[in-house]
């Protein structure tokens, strides 16, 4: 393809190929800026142009291709395509259509905005605008006005503008007016309760005379029913609406006019209508009246308000039957309350199929509430204020009951049955929590006793009050879950509701002497037969949750039953010894079970000869060499169950911390902490004989023993450093040798510490002591002076600068004397004289630095 010649830009005619500085023909000059964006103006031009004429081709393709579907096409009106809004591309600024010219639908003119409102929602403010007007007119003529007409001008007005929004709404919708329509007939239902008022007050036919309830009751009634006729004839949603709220009235104005004041009435008059609202949402649903009303809007509405009336007569009822004090209003309870939860079960039924299971899972709830309240609200008054939680319980529990068997049923209808199950589960455990705060006196009971015998030496006899309404909220839950157990909760674990049956079951029978008043002995006994059974149950089913949690919640009980008395205790704490090594062993092939009873034995034992030397009258050392003792003893029974690698860490772990804890708590007796500490140490290198523990366990012996010569120091009050740096200077050395020998090191990490140690603490000793103490100068520079040596001859550069270093400050010390001495024989201003020469000395020097320095700049400068 060949590139045709530029024309002039001017005159058009073709330039040549070779350069030019101007138009052979017309001499237009073709250099320069303005000939270039001239030349750039042209181009884009060009380029605008061939675009035109590629839309213009585009344009014919489209219409001829929608003229040949508009002439195929058979019959009804063409679908439009589902995409997106077109519109037109942007035009230069200053262009107008052409007269008469109109964009088509959904095209935007240039420059429009796009509408805030819509054109329905405009018009749906200016229809309510106007109702609410003309209704707030009407009301002000009916109330101000009134007495400036006669009667009959006054009915005639009002029924001649009450007849006209009535008859209005026909004519607007063969118009195709629907919304005005709408907005006139409500108005017309509006006037006919602002006609029934008007009718009353001016004492129309005796009117005046009637109750004001009752007459309002009837009104009500005739405007709602009317309202719901007049909206259906006509097919119009707010008069369905208006009259659908007026019925709320009617049975509450009737109950006041018949003077009725018991809530319980009240509330069933609001279930009621909330039935009979089912039964109008039943017929709506169908198809013939969804087509005839054109849209769910009404019955969305009346679903709402349904829904709400229905949940403000339960509420009603069930505040009326736990506030009350007389049994006959609360069983009166059981109408409303029933009728509501009847209500909320036939809803969760007909939400079989839907979609969201939440429907009817939240309908069966309100049945199970409304069914809680009632029995609840009944069964509280006979047991007594004390019970009342008992009786809250007993429902919840009749509800679960009846609901986990009827789970394992794959009836769709039933798919609302959690929802009830959880309602009665939720009651049934919060009077549980309520019951276990009544039962907090009974078990703390026996650990205020413990704090009096163990800590204040104290004894006698102690009371154990045991709440029986708490109790038997407890024993109650754990029936409960013991039936749940049995049926299993389709899809829940099986093992878990056994473990809170067990967690449950164990207190109840653990309180049971106390609250019959039976000997302290007996309880202890039986917590302890507790302990025993649960320690079998773990045997033959090992790691089942129930026997774990069964044995952890009477082990605690037990322990907690036998701390109120010394001899009790003892024997508890050694059972629970025996037994738990007994757990360990036989449970040794679990890897969670046996370590835990191996912990569990060790803590027992130590805490057994706590007691045991605590009951003996030993001082309080003694009791900690004890423990300590126990703790150590745990060293060499590791070794032994070395092979079992999880039995022996457990062991070994605990005696490890117990050790830590006794040692801790001696620090407060010097004199038998250097024996537990003698001890510890011993028992770390013992331990760091096994291959697997000797370097941990051969540093802690060593600090150990270290601490013990350094507390026997201290109680022997030697204040020296050196006793106390130097056993840590020969054990570091021997360390850093050791290590030397397995791997090759510099002289500062294997010899470094060691000779730091030796060394540094008595220097400052030396300087700061007396001087006269010609001992330690003498035995520091020796040894100072061996140790440089030795760096020397080794060429090991910790040794040479740490003994130079000791060795130089010691000579130092000891010629300082001699130097002072000296300095005072001079005359006093040689000292002056020396220091002014060597300022000046230095100020030479620096002088002469500088000049050198500024000579390389210049040299540097030179070369640059």
């Amino acid at each position: 393809m060949v590139t045709p010649s530029p024309a002039c830009p001017d005159c058009g005619a073709p330039l040549p190929a070779e350069f030019t500085t101007a138009c052979p023909q017309c001499a237009l000059p073709l250099t320069g800026a303005a000939a270039g964006a001239l030349w750039q103006v042209t181009l884009a031009l060009h380029g605008v142009e061939r675009h035109r004429a590629e839309l213009l081709r585009q344009q014919a393709e489209l219409l001829a291709a929608l003229r040949a579907q508009r002439d195929t096409r058979q019959s009804g009106p063409a679908r439009p395509p589902a995409s997106p809004r077109w519109a037109p591309p942007p035009v230069a600024p200053g262009w107008a259509p052409p007269a008469g010219w109109a964009a088509p639908s959904g095209w935007t003119t240039p420059g429009s905005r796009a509408a805030e409102v819509s054109g329905r929602s405009a018009q749906t403010v200016l229809l309510v605008l106007g109702g609410l007007l003309v209704g707030i007119a009407a009301l002000v003529f009916t109330v101000v006005n009134w007495g400036s007409l006669g009667l009959a001008g006054r009915a005639a007005v009002l029924l001649a503008v009450t007849g006209c929004a009535l008859a209005l709404p026909p004519l607007l919708r063969r118009r195709g007016l629907t919304a005005t329509a709408e907005a006139a007939g409500t108005i017309g239902l509006a006037l006919l309760l602002l006609d029934a008022y008007a009718a009353r007050a001016g004492g129309l036919a005796g009117l005046g005379s009637l109750d004001g309830a009752g007459y309002w009751a009837g009104a009500t009634a005739v405007v709602g029913l009317g309202g719901l006729g007049y909206g259906w004839w006509l097919r119009l949603r707010l008069p369905l609406v208006l009259g659908f709220l007026a019925i709320r009235a009617v049975l509450p104005l009737a109950l006041l006019s018949a003077g009725v004041v018991d809530f319980q009435a009240y509330a069933t008059a609001l279930v009621a209508t909330s039935v009979l609202d089912a039964l109008l949402l039943l017929l709506a649903n169908r198809a013939a009246a969804r087509t005839r009303l054109g849209s769910r809007a009404p019955e969305r509405f009346a679903l709402v308000v349904a829904v709400g009336w229905a949940l403000l007569g339960g509420l009603v009822a069930a505040g009326a039957a736990v506030f009350t004090d007389r049994l006959a209003e609360a069983a009166v309870s059981w109408v409303p309350l029933g009728l509501l939860a009847l209500l909320a079960g036939t809803v969760a039924v007909r939400l079989r199929d839907r979609g969201e299971r939440a429907w009817p899972v939240g309908a069966a709830a309100v049945a199970g509430l409304a069914l809680v309240a009632a029995g609840g609200g009944t069964l509280r008054l006979p047991l007594g204020a004390h019970w009342a939680a008992v009786g809250y319980q007993l429902t919840g529990s009749a509800l679960v009951l009846v609901t986990v068997p009827l789970l394992h049923r794959t009836d769709p209808r039933l798919r609302g049955l959690p929802g009830l199950g959880a309602v009665g589960a939720l009651t049934a455990l919060a009077a549980a929590l309520a019951a276990l705060t009544g039962l907090g006196p009974a078990l703390r009971a026996p650990t205020v006793q413990a704090g009096r015998v163990w800590g204040q030496h104290l004894s006698g006899s102690w009371a154990w009050p045991v709440d029986g309404a708490a109790l038997t909220g407890l024993a109650l839950l754990a029936a409960l879950l013991a039936v749940v157990t049995v049926l299993r909760i389709p899809g829940a674990a099986s093992g878990w509701p056994a473990a809170g049956t067990a967690v449950v079951a164990v207190p109840v029978l653990a309180l049971l002497p106390a609250m019959f008043g039976l000997p302290y002995a007996l309880a202890v006994a039986v917590a302890l037969l507790l302990v025993l059974a649960a320690a079998a149950g773990l045997l033959l089913r090992p790691g089942h949750p129930a026997a774990v949690a069964m044995l952890l919640t009477a082990l605690v009980l037990a322990l907690d039953w036998a701390s109120a008395d010394r001899t009790a205790s003892l024997l508890t704490l050694a059972l629970c010894t025996l037994l738990g090594a007994t757990l360990a062993w036989r449970l040794r092939a679990s890897a969670q079970l046996a370590p835990s009873a191996a912990v569990g034995t060790v803590l027992a034992l130590a805490t057994t000869a706590l007691a045991a030397t605590d009951t003996a009258g030993l001082s309080a050392p003694v009791v900690l060499l004890t423990v300590l003792a126990v703790a150590l003893a745990t060293a060499p029974a590791a070794a032994r169950l070395a092979q079992l690698a999880a039995l022996s860490r457990a062991v070994e772990c605990t005696g490890y911390g117990l050790a830590a804890l006794a040692l801790a708590l001696l620090t407060a007796h010097p004199e038998p902490l250097v024996l537990g500490l003698a001890a510890g140490a011993v028992t770390a290198l013992g331990v760091a004989l096994r291959a697997d523990r000797r370097p941990g366990a051969g540093y802690v012996g060593a600090g150990l023993a270290l601490l013990a010569c350094w507390v026997q120091l201290a109680l022997w009050h030697v204040h020296s450093p050196e006793p106390y740096s130097l056993p840590l200077a020969a054990a570091a050395l021997l360390v850093g040798r050791a290590h030397a020998r397995r791997d090759p090191a510099p002289s500062w990490t294997t010899d470094g510490p060691g000779l730091a140690a030796a060394l540094l603490p008595s220097l400052p000793a030396l300087w700061l002591a007396d001087s006269s103490h010609w001992l330690r100068p003498l035995l520091l520079g020796t040894a100072a002076l061996a140790v440089t040596v030795l760096g020397v001859r080794l060429r090991r550069q910790a040794p040479l600068l740490l003994g130079g270093t000791a060795l130089l400050l010691t000579a130092a010390h000891e010629l300082a004397p001699t130097v002072l001495h000296a300095l005072g024989l001079l005359p006093r201003w040689i000292p002056l004289a020396t220091a002014g020469l060597l300022l000046l000395t230095l100020g030479a020097r620096y002088e002469q630095r500088l000049r050198d320095m500024r000579r390389l700049g210049q040299t540097l400068r030179q070369f640059s």
